[in-house]
């Protein structure tokens, strides 16, 4: 048998580091017969490597050999004694398949994991395909209840490096999970918590959960796992019992933003405020109740209450039913309330359908009666039913360094104008009191980790309304310190919007960070009496930080619309804080 031998030649120098003594290798391959592929060419140098970096060159070296078929690769010879080192390695002759058949495998089985015999024939024994077919193998029935099986070649034959073989699986016992058991301080049900991880009395084993639940617990607001999940395999059948240690952590919160703003007319300074008080696992079924209250501007407020009921009667549906009632000085006030069934999945994503209603009627009809044409404002009724959802993969809620998050709804409604008896009833004439509405938005965030302690964050909140004859009261309204930070709090009105956040973030601690961003605006108001459409954008620098009583944040931002200059003296600035208790 023709043996290929490489040769390493490696050199060895001495350098002082910082006082230190530390050994750096180089080397370069030789081939003394028939060269390799390319691909495993790339390893044949290397420059200034300490022993680890060597060592991980080297098993890379071997799993390329093995890769393509050299399964017999062996070292020779070894010679640290020598300067420079020696390493003589057989390649040996390529093996390859003829063929591996099924064997004793379900046909199922295979077909979900990807099987497929001709990726098997005449072609290299490669031993990370091997293991990959083993991995899924084992996967599958790990995760459908056969927490012991195994999988190994039968019939195995091999002549001029070409080996037949088949698959042999030994299933083992199926586990069903019998008990899941709740051991700590944390004031939560059972059955919500099973619900939440989808492991349940009764259901087949699955390690996948299992390994799961540490992330899916610290996703929880008010719980906190203080010691890995374990699993009892009792010696009776369906005796299996699984035990999951959490304990309270606190996660009811209230916090308040106030905001610094110059008055345009008068130049004094104006206190913007915002409040809201969030209840979580109150009665340990992992329901939420949050209400918040916000002063924008003179004589304008804002009330939100909402609450949300998981997994109702033992189910993955839920409730989430929401009030809203906003008043803008003397113009109008709209109450919308909402009613939506979640269908929830594991860790708290949810598709929902709803059900809204949002009522919008002026309050100063002061001179309308001699009105030649209808206000900007009118009173309406909107009946919506929609769609939602949202889907989060975030590695850590308050302070998230990696992952993406999407919130998003649709809804189409009936919607009706009123006519005001304080105005002209003949200036309704050319509008279709009845007519259809679609809203529509979606908020969207990805978080990209780099180096240590460093992320930088891309989002998107964008909303569009449709109608023919849309008021300024039924309009979105955006800016401020959630939305397009350097502007007033909901100082425009847009039909349609979009705004993009660049944001880098530096993690100082678990729940602080240091921040600068950049969001770029575009809207578009396409009311009955106005249109306008503008790029606006802010910028400016923040950070949080977490004390003993909650957590403090302080953002500084610039803005700029239309043709105006950026102002210093028209900069915001927003103070917030999370207690939570």
């Amino acid at each position: 048998m023709t043996r290929l031998f490489l040769i390493f030649i490696i050199t060895i120098a001495a350098v002082n580091l910082f006082g230190q003594q530390q050994n750096k290798i180089s080397y370069q391959v030789y081939w003394s017969d028939n060269e390799p592929s390319k691909k495993i060419k790339k390893n044949d140098n290397g420059k200034n490597l300490t022993a680890k970096e060597f060592e991980i060159q080297k098993e890379r070296l071997f799993g390329k050999l093995s890769a393509e078929g050299y399964i017999a690769s062996e070292i020779l010879k070894f010679d640290s004694s020598s300067t420079p080192w020696i390493i003589e390695v057989a390649i040996g002759k390529q093996f390859e398949w003829k063929n591996l058949k099924a064997g004793n495998a379900e046909e199922g089985m295979l077909s979900k994991i990807g099987f497929r015999d001709k990726i098997y024939q005449n072609r290299p024994m490669s031993s990370s395909n091997v293991e990959d077919l083993f991995g899924k193998v084992i996967d599958y029935y790990e995760n459908n209840g056969y927490p012991f099986a195994s999988i190994q070649f039968d019939s195995v034959r091999v002549k001029n490096q070409k080996i037949e073989a088949q698959l042999k699986i030994d299933k083992s016992v199926e586990i069903t999970i019998d008990t899941v058991i709740i051991t700590g301080t944390a004031k939560i049900s059972n059955r919500y918590l099973s619900n939440y991880l989808g492991i349940k009395s009764g259901d087949l084993y699955n390690e996948k959960l299992i390994r799961d639940i540490p992330i899916r617990i610290k996703e929880l607001a008010f719980t906190d796992e203080y010691r890995t999940a374990e699993v009892e395999f009792g010696i009776e059948v369906n005796s299996t019992k699984l035990y999951v240690y959490v304990n309270h952590k606190k996660a009811n919160d209230f916090n308040g933003i106030i905001g610094f703003m110059p008055d345009e007319n008068t130049g004094e300074l104006l206190i913007t405020g915002d409040i809201e008080l969030k209840l979580q696992n109150a009665i340990g079924k992992g329901e939420v109740v949050d209400v918040s209250w916000k002063k924008l501007q003179t004589q304008t407020q804002d009330l939100k209450a909402r609450i949300q009921y998981p997994f109702l009667f033992d189910t993955p549906i839920g409730v989430d039913a929401s009030l809203h009632i906003y008043r803008r000085d003397t113009t109008f006030s709209t109450v919308t309330t909402d009613l939506g069934i979640q269908y929830i999945f594991r860790g708290g994503d949810y598709v929902k359908v709803f059900w809204e209603q949002e009522q919008s009627n002026l309050i100063s009809t002061f001179d309308l009666d001699i009105a030649t044409e209808l206000p900007e404002y009118a009173d309406v009724v909107i009946n919506s039913f929609g769609f939602g959802s949202k889907i989060e993969e975030l590695d850590y809620r308050l302070n998230p360094t990696r992952g993406f998050d999407i919130v998003g709804q649709v809804g189409f409604g009936n919607k009706e104008i009123r006519q005001n008896p304080s105005i002209n009833p003949v200036l309704y004439d050319s509008l279709a009191l009845k007519s259809t509405r679609t809203k529509g938005q979606v908020t969207a965030r990805y978080f990209i980790p780099f180096f240590n302690r460093h992320t930088f964050m891309i989002g998107n909140q964008s909303g569009i309304l449709v109608n023919d004859n849309l008021f300024t009261n039924e309009l979105f309204r955006i800016g401020g310190l959630k939305t397009l930070r350097g502007f007033d709090e909901e100082s425009i009105f847009a039909s349609s919007y979009s705004i993009f956040t660049l944001e880098y973030r530096f993690i100082l601690e678990e729940n602080s960070y240091f921040s600068v961003f950049y969001d770029q605006g575009w809207y578009e108001n396409q009311s009955s009496t106005t249109f306008i459409t503008d790029t606006p954008f802010g910028f400016g620098t923040g950070i949080t930080f977490d004390t003993k009583i909650g957590i403090f944040s302080i953002s500084y931002a610039l803005g700029k619309q239309f043709s105006n200059p950026i102002l210093f003296r028209a900069a915001k600035i927003h103070f917030g804080f999370v207690n939570f208790f």
